[in-house]
């Protein structure tokens, strides 16, 4: 197959989307599985302002995630009650199972942005 073969292609940028409030916090998302068209995975970008968090802490019965740092540096708490502190560089990808819980949260003077993506696309996953 070459590029000409393809017929559909779907773009979604975090400066185009419509930031939603998040529940758990006063984080902003924007999802782009609906925008991408997607049918086997879940995503959206997260804003989160200084000071905040995405949600509690948390994990998943299935669905493994990766959370890509758009704009950071950012920070990922392992652990129910956040014993490991994981440094995420601008720009770096980590991968994370299931039945890991985690928390992104941002401890600096400015916006973080995230791209986390979970797969199989399944809905109220998360186990808090």
């Amino acid at each position: 197959m070459n590029i000409s073969d393809m017929t559909k292609y779907n773009i979604a940028s975090p400066e185009t989307l419509e930031r939603i409030s998040g529940r758990f916090s006063d984080s902003f998302k924007s999802g782009i599985t609906d925008a991408l068209e997607l049918k086997n995975m879940r995503g959206r970008f997260w804003f989160i302002p200084p000071g905040e968090n995405i949600s509690t802490p948390h994990k998943h019965g299935v669905q493994e995630e990766i959370y890509y740092q758009v704009k950071g540096p950012g920070k990922i708490l392992f652990g129910k009650g956040g014993e490991e502190v994981l440094e995420v560089p601008e720009g770096s990808v980590v991968s994370v199972p299931p039945e890991t819980w985690r928390q992104v949260y941002n401890d600096t003077e400015k916006e973080h942005v995230w791209l986390i993506i979970g797969s199989p696309a399944v809905e109220n996953d998360g186990i808090h």
